[in-house]
């Protein structure tokens, strides 16, 4: 994590006033004090599931007032920072906008052991990782949400798009499909209506929807590492692909103008305006959108993540879920944190709740369609069912790599940089700029692996591949010993 600029301070600082002038009334029925637990994290659809756990916990025997803040997923990162510098860090926060996986946060003191329930634990146990949420053998953080997910999802306006004569039950699957659906709408429009908006001011967030899409495309990797062999191959042909097709759409001009700049939150509401038709978001994009704009959900489409060619199915494969609760070191609270946490967020009932909000598929995803989340939400679901794959995480066999993430020093430009300058044009030579990606992250692998032997750990480049992972099959934990 790089450090702060000037500018990110003080921008940081005006979220963290803000922030503290606008959660005194919480989110959990009480004020600020210091009786109070606070809780800062970017669900922003979880807010009323958490707001009704809060009002609970604060009633119960030995239950506090929780004050809930909710910080955009792209502000989160320097509001922490800052929090975290001048001793400020909430009870419980998530990650979001940290920039170090868990054992360097782990190591850098941003958070301590949580002493879960014996209950919560047998909840929970299956899901737990050495090294991604036990580390020295304890239990730091669990996961709420299923690896049955992807973040590239076709969302559209059905109104919109049937205008446009197009039928909202049939939509585009492959990249001519979406190219021609966006431009037919935004043409029967008379340019009112553009074809097509997305976050392009989020960097990480863009970086992990080409991930995704990279890998509908056929990459067999993740988060740009092949998985047989372990190289990176972020210059392999189905990234090129899937950034050409997004500069595609910039060049036929089906991009609504100024969104070079917009977050999530700003894209989603263009969107939602009927700025354009399509909208390039993860599956909690229903649970934000419809939760202040419920009429919003009779305009609601959805179409899978987009593949290069008519009869490709699609396949994707994502890592294990890191935890998403964690406690602040300094928490005076500390008790009352994890009997919060053991008592409401470790359930079957929680994973009801965040069906129902239509955040990331929960954790227990199969209650998904026995809950009242719109249809759309649910049909994605099973699409996720059908389509998503557990991969492999090296951490998981050998957890002596936690000792490599923490050496290891981000790489920048990174991905949704790159993506984000072949969109504004900055970046012409996307090849080029991916294959030096692919270089950088390697030498930076290698770096981190000798400082970590250097102290040690037990680690080699093997511990990257995974030969024998198969397509269209979940990596199971028997499988770390076999390969």
């Amino acid at each position: 994590m790089s450090a702060m600029t000037r500018r990110g301070f003080l921008a940081a600082a005006g979220t963290l006033a803000a922030a503290a002038a606008t959660s005194a009334c919480g989110g959990g029925g009480g004020g600020a004090g210091a009786n109070s637990l606070t809780w800062w994290d970017h669900q922003n659809q979880l807010e009323k599931a958490k707001t009704d756990i809060f009002g609970k916990f604060a009633k119960s025997p030995g239950g506090v007032p929780v004050q809930y803040t909710y910080y955009n997923p792209a502000k989160m990162g320097q509001a922490l920072q800052l929090a975290k510098q001048s001793d400020q860090l909430p009870d419980i926060h998530s990650n979001a906008g940290l920039l170090l996986p868990a054992p360097a946060l782990v190591a850098a003191g941003w958070a301590q052991p949580l002493d879960l329930s014996d209950a919560a634990k047998a909840r929970v146990q299956d899901s737990l990782i050495e090294g991604l949420h036990i580390f020295d053998g304890k239990i730091y953080a669990f996961p709420v949400f299923s690896h049955q997910s992807y973040s590239t999802v076709t969302w559209f306006n059905t109104e919109l798009v049937g205008r446009a004569g197009l039928d909202p039950q049939a939509p585009p699957k492959t990249y001519d499909e979406f190219r021609a659906a966006a431009r037919a709408v935004q043409s029967s429009s008379g340019g009112a209506t553009y074809g097509w908006v997305w976050n392009i001011g989020m960097p990480e967030r863009m970086g992990a929807q080409v991930h995704d899409m990279a890998q509908a495309a056929g990459f067999a990797g993740s988060l740009g590492v092949r998985f047989d062999t372990g190289e990176f191959a972020f210059h392999a042909d189905e990234y090129l692909d899937v950034i050409e097709f997004l500069v595609s759409l910039r060049v036929d001009k089906l991009l609504v103008p100024g969104a070079n700049s917009w977050a999530d939150d700003v894209a989603r509401a263009r969107w939602m305006a009927g700025v354009a038709a399509y909208y390039f978001d993860g599956p909690w994009c229903p649970g934000v959108a419809l939760k202040n704009t419920p009429e919003f959900g009779k305009k609601l489409g959805v179409g899978p993540i987009l593949v290069p060619e008519a009869g490709t199915t699609v396949t994707t494969y994502h890592l294990p879920p890191a935890g998403d609760y964690w406690l602040s070191p300094s928490s005076k609270k500390a008790a009352a944190a994890n009997t919060l946490l053991s008592d409401y967020f470790t359930t079957e009932d929680y994973s009801r709740q965040i069906a129902a909000t239509m955040s990331q598929p929960p954790r227990d995803i199969a209650v998904v369609e026995q809950s009242q989340a719109h249809p759309a939400y649910k049909k994605l679901v099973s699409w996720f069912q059908e389509s998503v794959f557990l991969a492999p995480e090296p951490i998981a066999g050998n957890k002596d790599l936690q000792q490599v993430q923490i050496a290891t020093k981000p790489v920048v430009p990174g991905l949704g940089d790159i993506v984000q300058g072949a969109l504004t044009g900055d970046i012409t030579n996307v090849r080029a700029a991916l294959t030096k990606l692919s270089s950088d992250n390697a030498k930076q692998r290698d770096l981190a692996i000798a400082a970590a032997k250097s102290k040690g750990a037990q680690v080699s480049l093997d511990d990257y591949a995974f030969p024998n992972w198969k397509p269209g099959a979940d990596y199971l934990k028997p499988m770390y010993a076999k390969r």
